[in-house]
């Protein structure tokens, strides 16, 4: 297994981990990625970047947990919110094209 098989392994874990117990991150990438790094220790901004965890990492973690393998979804709230945001920028996207 190469080193980032291993680390995407390793941040699949902590996502699954912290989406089991703490509910409330289930719709909340902020408050999700606060949550891993008080997991790993971090007690101030300035621990943040010793950890060496992404939270575009995490966030691309929880969307294949939630996505791909139906699991820990989010309120309904934020599945209209996502969905809308989306479809905004599908919009955006095409007016620029």
């Amino acid at each position: 297994m190469n080193n980032t098989t291993k680390e995407l392994n390793t941040i699949k874990e902590l996502v699954l981990h912290i989406l089991k117990t703490n509910p409330e991150t289930r719709s909340n990438d902020t408050l999700l990625y606060l949550e891993c790094c008080k997991y790993l220790g971090a007690t101030s901004l300035e621990d943040l970047s010793d950890l060496n965890l992404s939270i575009i990492s995490v966030h691309k973690m929880r969307q294949s947990i939630q996505n791909k393998d139906k699991m820990f979804m989010p309120n309904e709230e934020a599945l209209q919110n996502r969905k809308r945001r989306g479809y905004e920028i599908r919009q955006y996207m095409r007016k620029t094209s």
